[in-house]
């Protein structure tokens, strides 16, 4: 009986012990995880309190969260400053034409690499991988001069006595994203190439095999059979595509000056922009209150990636397993 009280008294013991240390487990997990969405999401929260902040709620040192009232004239003035319909039309034209050329141009390439065999095909490859690791800059003023004096590859050269002219300029088209994208050596190209390459090199060959005994061509697999199946890679170079291009500064602001300039070069220089504004060169306005229209500007700068990533976070997780990235 007593050895019998013993063993039930250990057993409660193992039990408490048990339930105990599982408990602090998922405590300790979900406040490490509470402070790790906290730091993704601080910088966001920030900008929507600053960027609707009144100025006397700025200059409050008690203000922090709640502001003291509430505003849109930072947004106004925002809106103004980046010239924000022809930046954002000009930056949506650069990434959904840059993103839809690679789409189309890299898929096949990586297609290319994952099921076909040619000489000096590992080469290719290493070069594919070169164009991940060169830094932009290194190979921006060739890009510059080429895009100023385009010919395309010499034709306009040759048609010069009949048409008048032997190159035109394409400094300040989305051209300069566009047709680099649609010969995959467009930004991030190399790395959309290894992308759909290690998605094709995982799917089985069978399915393209019985095609080819019904006559289906490279070609007509590719699109019949290929594409179909892969939508995970095709998603995540599509929005990893868009964002790229929308984000990026060095090279849009090599390609555009003056009043024509993408959203992100816009954003860039909004401090310059702000005081040279009437209203801060009247003096009205001081440098820290400046901070609730630079927030403005970013908010709205942020705003259409934010927008397309709430509605298609879900199928991103779930391509990025699926292409392999991960890891």
């Amino acid at each position: 009986m007593r050895q019998s009280y013993m063993n039930s008294k250990q057993h409660r013991s193992y039990v408490f012990k048990r339930k105990f240390s599982s408990a602090l487990v998922k405590t300790f997990r979900t406040l490490f995880f509470i402070g790790l969405v906290y730091l993704f999401i601080f910088p966001l929260l920030y900008l929507f309190v600053t960027a609707f902040q009144s100025a006397d709620s700025i200059n409050n040192p008690n203000v922090m969260w709640i502001p003291d009232s509430l505003t849109l004239e930072s947004m106004k003035t925002a809106l103004e400053v980046l010239d924000y319909g022809k930046s954002v039309f000009l930056s949506a034209v650069i990434s959904v034409g840059s993103t839809a050329a690679a789409l189309f141009s890299c898929s096949l390439v990586g297609y290319g690499f994952a099921r076909f065999r040619f000489a000096e095909r590992n080469l290719a490859f290493a070069l594919v991988i070169l164009t991940i690791i060169v830094p932009p800059p290194a190979i921006v003023l060739s890009s510059y001069v080429n895009f100023r004096f385009f010919d395309f590859g010499g034709l306009l050269k040759l048609l010069a006595p009949i048409i008048g002219y032997d190159h035109v300029n394409l400094i300040g088209s989305p051209l300069t994203f566009i047709l680099p994208s649609l010969f995959a050596c467009g930004l991030r190209s190399g790395l959309f190439i290894f992308i759909f390459r290690q998605f094709f090199q995982g799917m089985s060959k069978d399915l393209e095999e019985a095609a080819k005994i019904d006559g289906c061509g490279p070609f007509k697999t590719y699109y019949r059979i290929i594409v179909p199946l892969a939508v995970p890679a095709f998603i995540t170079v599509l929005l990893f595509g868009f964002i790229w291009h929308w984000n990026d500064v060095f090279t849009s602001s090599m390609y555009f000056m003056g009043d024509n300039q993408p959203i992100s070069v816009k954003l860039s220089g909004i401090y310059d922009a702000l005081s040279k504004a009437d209203i801060f060169m009247t003096g009205a306005m001081t440098q820290s209150e400046m901070r609730t229209y630079a927030a403005a500007g970013c908010l709205l700068t942020i705003l259409p990636p934010l927008v397309i990533y709430i509605f298609t976070q879900k199928y991103f997780t779930e391509s990025i397993e699926r292409t392999g990235i991960v890891g």
